[in-house]
């Protein structure tokens, strides 16, 4: 074919080039807004994973949350038991000692009051020999002096009853029981 041929020819099928490049520039126009369209996709699938993850993690903390809540509310209900327990095992043991001491204390004041001589040979139930030795001793009679010693055992079994409170009271555990869920799983 000769030069002139192959003009003639080309200016009558000029429009064939653009035609083939427009059919190409559409071809890799349609892989890209393929490409476009499957990165869209993709990115969305993403998002709405990560909502839902998302939504989740709140979800997820939202529980523990309320579970430390009421776990906490336990605690201090278990502590306040523990407490009330030991605050009401105190009051008895207290009383009774109370008990006890008003009840020798009614027994010496009896025994000294059926007494007749108080400055016989024979020991009386205290080591009081006579009104005498009450007033030197306590500045007051015998009965005087008895009830003296007695608020003084009382106020003894306070002071010792309320260390004894206090030491209790300190060794109450407030810390809260390890959890059994996972975390104590993981951290023996």
């Amino acid at each position: 074919m000769s030069w002139a041929t192959a003009l003639g020819l080309a200016r009558r099928l000029w429009w064939a080039p653009v035609i083939i490049g427009l059919v190409v520039a559409l071809a890799l126009t349609s892989m890209k807004v393929d490409v476009r369209t499957a990165e869209r996709d993709k990115a969305r699938t993403d998002l709405s994973a990560e909502q839902r993850a998302h939504r989740q993690t709140v979800a997820n903390y939202r529980a523990a949350s309320a579970e430390a809540l009421r776990q906490a509310a336990e605690n201090v209900k278990r502590v306040k038991a523990e407490q009330a327990a030991i605050t009401e095992r105190k009051i008895n043991d207290l009383q009774a000692h109370y008990a006890a001491v008003d009840a020798r204390y009614e027994r010496v004041r009896a025994a000294l009051a059926a007494r007749t001589d108080l400055r016989s040979s024979e020991t009386a139930p205290v080591s009081v020999a006579s009104e005498a030795t009450c007033r030197a001793y306590g500045g007051t009679s015998c009965d005087g002096l008895l009830a003296k010693l007695r608020i003084a055992e009382r106020q003894a079994w306070n002071l010792i009853k309320l260390r004894e409170w206090a030491a209790e009271q300190a060794a109450v555990k407030v810390e809260p029981e390890p959890a059994t869920g996972l975390g104590s799983q993981l951290n023996p």
